[in-house]
């Protein structure tokens, strides 16, 4: 049974980062070169800071990266059993769609806040 569960959580860690770098990609063929990306926007909707179009379309992929090779990297997948096994594939899966969801949320207002300044 925990060989199952690592492989579906691995599928869908797989998943969620192809989501996150298949956006990235996209978003960044679209936005022209030294274009700053908006990181945060204030309770007005106009951005409180902006970073480099590098920094900007990969600091999400590069987290999700991170965040979700930890658990293979650290042997956790492969040494929890039973109940633990389940609470890993739990924990990874709700990792992997909050950080697919972050990216897509990200993105789209990103979009937007450009498209009103008339950046892209």
């Amino acid at each position: 049974m925990e060989a199952a569960l690592r492989i579906l959580g691995d599928g869908l860690s797989i998943a969620a980062l192809a989501i996150i770098a298949s956006t990235a990609q996209t978003a960044w063929k679209r936005i022209p070169d030294g274009t700053r990306i908006p990181m945060q926007w204030g309770a007005d909707g106009k951005p409180t800071w902006r970073v480099s179009k590098a920094v900007g379309l990969l600091a999400i992929p590069i987290l999700a990266i991170v965040i979700l090779l930890s658990f293979t990297l650290t042997q956790l997948t492969f040494t929890a059993e039973g109940v633990g096994a389940v609470i890993v594939l739990c924990v990874r899966s709700i990792l992997a769609a909050a950080l697919a969801l972050s990216q897509l949320v990200h993105l789209r207002k990103v979009m937007e806040t450009l498209r009103d300044d008339g950046d892209s």
